[in-house]
């Protein structure tokens, strides 16, 4: 879900430079991103529209995000600046989105290059989450931008099943969001990584002149992924004036019955996108 955070942040890559692109931020911009354009009548009932974004976003500007035609978004629930830490904006964008009828989906930026061990980030995230009255039943990875990460490719494979297998003990799914490019920069084309679901970027470049359709026509097989689930197509955007990445997903349910799920007291995320 570049920086999902909102899955993310995100390659052979659609762009002359890849890095330049910023996927899900891993800072709140201070520069207000150009509007995105009104979204297009969806033509399938099986996906529905998203934003994966970080920063901290008020009940009422979710409201204003539903009303534009957003069924989910995806929130940053880790923070990778300094050893990495536990994004406290994620508890409360969860809590807010709830209460303003949206799907949520949690992400992970994490810090590979941390002192912190792969498996005590996911226990901050479980930890941070579950003080805040959250039940996680997926966890995004985000593994982009290949500069921020360590040359060994076979330490990167390391670190990120050990993401995943922490967050099994906790039995949440993982998805994992990234692209071909960065993908093959960051593993070495690791094809090893199984059962888990892709969120993949494609953009021409920032802002809505750089969208691109919000289909899976250009998506191609990479790594262990034979299909993807999320794609995000529009980087570095604006939506009732907060930045915010545009995605578009197959959803678990029907555009129509998307909503806010809450189980014994909590907020459940992780449940809208189709496993």
């Amino acid at each position: 879900m570049k920086t999902l955070t909102i899955l993310l942040f995100v390659v052979g890559s659609t762009l002359s430079n890849p890095l330049l692109i910023k996927p899900l931020s891993t800072k709140v911009l201070e520069k207000l991103e150009p509007e995105a354009k009104a979204l297009p009548p969806l033509q399938d009932a099986t996906v529905a529209y998203a934003l994966d974004l970080s920063a901290s976003v008020s009940q009422s500007t979710f409201q204003c995000i539903k009303s534009q035609g957003y069924s989910t978004v995806f929130v940053r629930v880790y923070n990778p600046q300094g050893n990495g830490a536990y994004d406290s904006n994620g508890g409360y964008n969860v809590k807010n989105a709830y209460a303003a009828g949206l799907g949520t989906e949690i992400y992970m930026t994490p810090q590979p290059s941390s002192s912190k061990s792969a498996a005590q980030q996911v226990d901050e995230i479980y930890q941070g989450l579950n003080s805040a009255g959250v039940t996680v039943r997926t966890l995004w990875i985000q593994v982009t931008s290949p500069i921020n990460w360590p040359n060994n490719q076979v330490t990167n494979q390391n670190f990120i099943t050990a993401l995943t297998n922490r967050a099994k003990q906790y039995n949440w799914a993982t998805g994992i969001y990234t692209s071909s490019y960065d993908w093959n920069q960051i593993t070495g084309a690791w094809s090893g990584l199984t059962g888990t679901s892709l969120w993949y970027w494609s953009v021409n470049g920032n802002g809505p002149s750089g969208e691109t359709p919000p289909n899976f026509q250009d998506f191609r097989n990479f790594g262990c992924w034979t299909s993807a689930v999320v794609k995000q197509f529009g980087q570095a955007e604006s939506v009732c004036s907060v930045n915010v990445n545009r995605d578009v997903y197959y959803s678990s349910v029907t555009a129509v019955q998307q909503s806010a799920v809450m189980e014994n007291g909590k907020i459940v995320v992780g449940t809208n996108v189709r496993q």
